[in-house]
């Protein structure tokens, strides 16, 4: 251990090193404010160099109006989006898909490889309950696929 005192580098105070090696600086708080001081004065010679200043960034907040103003664009977007989209191009709804579905009566479809029943009811596989039924041909002779 050192006998002797030294003199701080950031703050001039005299102090009694607790290393063995000479120390430069009489606590942390001197060490880090001298090292913080160092970077500070490093990066405005670094500006100076290029000539370019360093100017603290704007941050920008936010406002209600222009909350209001961005809201108010895009209602303004999709109200003429779908003014010009023609009814064929739109994307298809649930209401739509179910009256496609309703349409091409997709709950029934007719199974080839069976016999007809003892009535002459043809058969058909109901997807809804997943199960085989046998029903009266509406198209009187004609199969559904």
């Amino acid at each position: 251990m050192e006998k002797y005192l030294y003199i701080c580098q950031y703050c001039g105070k005299e102090y009694k090193p607790n290393r063995r090696r000479k120390q430069r600086f009489c606590s942390n708080s001197c060490r880090t404010n001298a090292f913080n001081l160092k970077n500070k004065n490093n990066s405005v010679q670094k500006t100076e160099n290029t000539g370019i200043e360093n100017k603290p960034q704007k941050v920008e907040k936010m406002s209600w109006a222009g909350v209001g103003n961005a809201a108010a664009g895009t209602l303004a977007v999709n109200f003429v989006t779908n003014l010009l989209t023609s009814d064929e191009n739109k994307p298809a709804t649930k209401k739509d898909l179910n009256q496609l579905k309703n349409s091409l009566n997709l709950r029934y479809h007719r199974i080839l490889n069976l016999q007809n029943d003892l009535y002459g009811k043809l058969p058909y596989y109901d997807i809804e309950t997943k199960t085989v039924v046998y029903l009266i041909n509406k198209n009187h002779g004609r199969t559904n696929r």
